[in-house]
């Protein structure tokens, strides 16, 4: 077998390169509440749950300056104001005209843990700002929302390389069956380096 390819612990958990420590500490309390076999009741879920928690002190090990500091930007006043509503998040995505904004919103969607925020990220797949539609991505694998199969695939098929990389990039370090109809795609994609890598990945068995 070929040399494992190196995943960034964050987007094991569902989570991009700018995510704090309290994203951190968040989408490892929502994922083992997913993955922990005691908790799920599916011993099946044992190995997702070793590679977050893998995940989770590979990052709680790192010096404090390599994650950022916790706490949104003052920028992103409506986001901060939204807290948990899922409502209140959906308009900012649905409403801001800064893509900054809108992409804290789907991160925070993500990381609310109910899966009745894929009725808001929806939207954020069909973004015009690519930023926005890669968080979306990462949100969509931390909730675990199988039903964004179809937009996802959708998404990977009407991309540029950069979002289709993104999106096997989320569905490498995940393993989320959420992914399997963009890998289908993939897999037919006509660049060699894109279609090799989608047969490489071998996604989760849906529960």
């Amino acid at each position: 077998m070929s040399a494992e390819r190196w995943v960034d612990p964050r987007a094991v958990l569902g989570l991009g390169p700018g995510a704090d420590a309290d994203d951190v500490r968040l989408a490892y309390r929502r994922l083992v509440r997913r993955y922990h076999p005691d908790v799920s009741g599916d011993p099946g879920t044992a190995a997702s749950f070793a590679r977050v928690t893998r995940a989770y002190k590979l990052l709680t090990a790192l010096p404090p300056a390599a994650l950022p500091s916790a706490g949104r930007p003052a920028r992103y006043r409506r986001v901060i104001e939204a807290g948990e509503d899922l409502f209140a998040l959906g308009q900012v995505l649905a409403s801001d005209p800064d893509s900054g904004a809108r992409a804290e919103a789907a991160k925070r969607l993500g990381l609310s843990g109910r899966v009745a925020a894929w009725v808001f990220l929806r939207r954020a797949l069909y973004d015009e700002d690519e930023s926005v539609a890669s968080q979306a991505v990462r949100s969509v694998a931390l909730l675990g929302a199988r039903q964004a199969e179809g937009e996802v695939a959708s998404l990977y098929v009407r991309s540029g390389p950069a979002l289709r990389r993104l999106v096997l990039e989320v569905a490498e370090a995940t393993l989320e069956p959420v992914f399997a109809g963009a890998l289908g795609a993939a897999r037919g994609d006509a660049d060699p380096l894109l279609r090799a890598r989608a047969r490489g990945i071998r996604l989760l068995d849906p529960a």
